[in-house]
Parts: C-alpha cells; sequence; structure tokens
C-alpha cells in the first residue's frame, strides 16, 4: 500500500499537470504526506516536479516570453536556494496555512469574476473578451513580476505549492493555455533544477529509505504528463481559466483544513 497509493497520486497528479500546467505539487503532497511525512514529502515531489515541467517546456517551447521568463527568474531562483536550505529546519504548518489562506482568497475572487465575465458576454465573442481582458493586464517587462518571482521561489522553496502566484502574474500579463504551460514550465524546469543539488548536500536530508518509489514514479509522471497533454487543446480558452481556478479554491480548502489541525494537535 506504502507504494501502490503513492504511485496513483502520482500519476493523476502529473495528468493535471499536463492538462493545466501546474498543480502536481498541490495535489500531490497532501496524498501522500500521511505515508512519508511532509518533509520528505516536499523533497520527493520538488524532485519529481523538474520531469513534467521539462516535459511541458519542450512540447510548448515556441511559446516561451522571455522578457517574463528572465524578470521572473532574476530572484526567483536565489529565493528558491534560500528556502531550500529553510525548509530542512523550519515548520511548514504555518507556512501552508497562510499559503492555503491566499490561495483561497485569490482563486475565490478570480472565479466570481470569470463566471460574472461568462454570465455577462452572451453576445460578445470569446476573443473579444480576451482582448479586454490584455487592455488589463500587466507587460511582460513590468518589475513586479521581479517581487512575484521572489515570492515563487520562496515558497517552491519551502512547501513545493507555489503555483498560484504564478497563475496570477501569468493570467495578468495575458498568457493563455499554451502560453500558461510553457511559461510556467520553462519557470519551473530552471527553479526545480537549482535546487536538486542541495538536497544530497547535506546527509539525512533525501529519505534514501523511498530510492525505490522515487525512481518507481519516473516512468508514471511520463505517462500521466502525456495523457494531459492530449487532452489540454480539447479545453477552451476561457473553460481552462474557470478550471485552474475551480481547482485552486479546492486546494486551498484542504490546505487551509489540514495545517490548521495540525497547528493545534501539536
Amino acid at each position: 500500500m506504502i507504494i501502490y497509493l503513492p504511485l496513483i497520486a502520482i500519476f493523476f497528479s502529473s495528468m493535471v499537470y499536463g492538462i493545466i500546467g501546474f498543480g502536481d505539487a498541490l495535489v500531490l503532497i497532501p496524498i501522500i504526506t500521511p505515508i512519508i511525512g511532509i518533509r520528505n514529502a516536499v523533497i520527493l515531489v520538488n524532485l519529481w516536479g523538474t520531469f513534467p515541467a521539462l516535459l511541458n517546456f519542450i512540447k510548448y517551447r515556441e511559446y516561451l516570453d522571455r522578457a517574463y521568463f528572465y524578470r521572473f527568474l532574476s530572484l526567483g531562483i536565489p529565493a528558491t536556494i534560500f528556502a531550500t536550505f529553510l525548509v530542512i529546519n523550519i515548520r511548514l504548518e504555518l507556512i501552508e496555512l497562510i499559503f492555503g489562506i491566499f490561495v483561497l482568497i485569490y482563486s475565490s475572487l478570480k472565479l466570481i469574476q470569470y463566471l460574472k465575465n461568462r454570465s455577462n458576454s452572451k453576445f460578445i465573442s470569446l476573443m473579444d473578451i480576451i482582448e479586454v481582458e490584455k487592455e488589463k493586464n500587466l507587460s511582460s517587462s513590468s518589475p513586479i513580476i521581479i517581487f512575484g518571482g521572489f515570492s515563487y521561489g520562496l515558497l517552491t522553496g519551502l512547501i513545493s505549492a507555489a503555483g498560484p502566484i504564478n497563475v496570477a502574474l501569468l493570467e495578468k500579463t495575458g498568457h493563455y493555455r499554451e502560453y500558461f504551460i510553457e511559461n510556467f514550465a520553462a519557470i519551473g524546469t530552471l527553479l526545480s533544477i537549482s535546487r536538486i543539488p542541495f538536497y544530497f548536500i547535506k546527509d539525512g536530508v533525501f529519505p534514501y529509505d523511498l530510492l525505490f518509489l522515487f525512481f518507481l514514479a519516473f516512468p508514471i509522471i511520463f505517462l500521466g504528463t502525456k495523457i494531459g497533454h492530449q487532452i489540454t487543446p480539447r479545453i477552451p480558452v476561457k473553460k481552462f481559466q474557470i478550471l485552474i481556478f475551480c481547482f485552486l479554491l479546492g486546494v486551498s480548502l484542504k490546505s487551509i483544513i489540514t495545517s490548521f489541525i495540525s497547528l493545534i494537535l501539536t
């Protein structure tokens, strides 16, 4: 059971990643934490996350926004490295609670906005809606992206599930579906690679007792991500956005409840 349940969760989370471009950690960590512990879950999911991110990056590479990419990583990589050192000693439940509250507020507001746009657009074409949204978006060269990259890198290194920060910035810079997936994947790939060495520098950090599960997960990740790639083009752009925020809403509620209970009991 200690092997089969995580593998099923890995397959499902990888398929989610292949479909919407993020969310594998948001799905996987809560499922496998009771089995292997939160610190082991964060470390393994950080390492596993490099693979589906690389697959998405390769598949959608022509959609890369280089201005966004470089600005996001300018502080994102240093923040990720710093947080990777912290994760060895810091209490993660409090960070997860704060993060869950942020995701809940953001996803709720965005879901309401999209549903309102949908109900008020009976006589407006999809492209008209997208053009209106783009007029309100940030530029890919905005300095806000640099701060967002720092916040994303910090939370990624700590709990491996900071996707909503990147979601917010990609949405505000007008990146939809394939553009969204590619730029999320490009950033995820570099940040994942930047923190890998630090899990092996200090003795006792990488869970070598889970080495078999670690390697067995990779073919499952490949299969799940590739199935997700087949589903993505069939999802309309607006429904794709709504799907993302519905997903975030559910995960945020779960994150808040579990972390709050953990804080009370310990």
